[in-house]
């Protein structure tokens, strides 16, 4: 019995403890209230009571103090980055921020919404944000979906996106949804967002993909990323910092203001959300270089749009080289790229070889940024000019992608936006490398 005695007054000590060690760990009001509860309790048992008395009694205490699974779950992933930025974002908004729309789903799924109101508003997370907003959206009758694609089809995105779209109905694209997306406060500003993401995946489908006038019509709801961009440290880490520098360029930002239930399947219905591009394997070199955090695996959404963006630029990879290759042999970058590019693939291709005896072309350890270089590079862009049409629009889809490439290799939260771009540009820039077998 001496060692158990021992092990209680241990216990006893710790309790007592509570108060003092939730100041010392910067715990929150409601946290330290219970611990010193807890401590009141556990010297109201005191050592005299019986052996079982005293379990049973400390049993009560765990029920209701006791931290729950969700919780420790808060208090590990508080301190990731990319939960940190979700719960930065919140703090001092009334209504739910656009920006983190996506990112709260995946928290959802993850558990960690499952904690109690109290606790959750400790952490900066109101689940009366995350039901209002959802509140605000219904499912339109049909007479409502007649009057909303009615009005519609005299928007300037509908006039300049109808030509290219054949023989779509946006009364029918209305009508096939099953989740809730028309916003009750602005219900014509929620119907001619989602028109504009059934044009446009209408349009990718129906035209060439980089065609001039499509492009153009394609602004007007994606923004002008055309310029070279010079990125903000910022907008990799800050939801909120993300979402208006998206706006600055012009970005239709209610595209994404909705469920990501109803995001989704309207992104369904327009075929943007379709099956990855499969893996080019001769051209998939691994990413020795990347830095990822393990805690972070769980975000469904990161790492969805890291698999599509991983097969996407391995068949950016194989195309560029058969082009290439085509057009001048083997050997085309010591002879069309910089020195400096050239050889730091080759850096790479040596660091990757002490792990496999793959010998994969250089272009398959190419960084994001180079593929601009390859195909816009003056002497090489009459190469690619038939299937992209103009040197600018290259940039600019690249650039969309840009800000999901960083985020996703870092395992941090992606926006609804970034979904967005990702689809859009995906299915583009397939469609265009698609031509070279047609």
């Amino acid at each position: 019995m001496g060692d158990i005695d021992d092990e209680l007054r241990k216990a006893q000590r710790l309790w007592e403890q509570g108060p003092d060690l939730a100041k010392e760990l910067g715990l929150s009001n409601s946290i330290a209230a219970a611990m010193a509860e807890s401590s009141r309790l556990t010297q109201n048992l005191g050592l005299t009571h019986s052996l079982a008395k005293m379990f049973a009694d400390q049993e009560v205490i765990a029920r209701q103090y006791a931290l729950s699974p969700a919780f420790k779950d808060m208090l590990s992933w508080n301190e990731t980055s990319a939960v940190s930025s979700v719960l930065e974002t919140l703090r001092g908004h009334d209504l739910l921020p656009r920006a983190v729309i996506g990112p709260l789903a995946d928290l959802k799924r993850l558990g960690l919404l499952n904690a109690q109101a109290d606790t959750l508003r400790d952490f900066g997370l109101d689940q009366t944000l995350l039901a209002g907003f959802e509140a605000r959206f219904r499912l339109p009758d049909a007479m409502e979906v007649a009057r909303l694609a009615g009005i519609f089809d005299t928007s300037l995105a509908a006039k300049a996106l109808e030509s290219f779209t054949g023989g779509l109905s946006v009364r029918a694209a209305m009508e096939s949804m099953k989740s809730p997306w028309l916003d009750a406060a602005n219900p014509s500003v929620s119907a001619s967002a989602f028109a504009a993401i059934q044009q446009m995946g209408s349009a990718i489908g129906n035209m060439p993909a980089f065609d001039t006038d499509l492009t153009s019509a394609l602004r007007l709801e994606l923004g002008d990323w055309r310029a070279r961009i010079d990125w903000p440290a910022s907008i990799f880490t800050d939801l909120d910092a993300r979402s208006h520098f998206y706006a600055s360029l012009g970005v239709n930002t209610a595209l994404t203001d909705l469920p990501v239930g109803a995001f989704r399947e309207s992104l369904g219905i327009a075929e943007l959300w379709q099956t990855p591009p499969p893996v080019a394997p001769d051209y998939d070199a691994a990413e020795i270089d990347e830095e990822t955090d393990d805690k972070e695996e769980g975000f469904a959404r990161t790492n969805e749009a890291h698999d599509r963006l991983q097969r996407l630029e391995s068949q950016l990879r194989r195309f560029i080289d058969q082009v290439m290759v085509e057009a001048l042999g083997p050997e085309w970058p010591k002879h069309r790229m910089p020195p400096n590019i050239v050889e730091t693939w080759r850096d790479k291709k040596l660091r990757a070889q002490r792990h496999t005896d793959a010998d994969l072309p250089l272009i398959a350890y190419a960084d994001f940024t180079d593929y601009e270089i390859v195909i816009c590079k003056r002497d090489n862009w009459k190469l690619f000019e038939r299937y992209f049409d103009r040197p600018e629009s290259v940039r600019e889809s690249l650039q969309r992608l840009y800000p999901i490439r960083i985020d996703t290799m870092h395992s941090r939260m992606i926006t609804q936006d970034d979904e967005l771009f990702l689809l859009v540009e995906c299915k583009r820039l397939t469609r265009a490398m698609g031509r070279k077998s047609s």
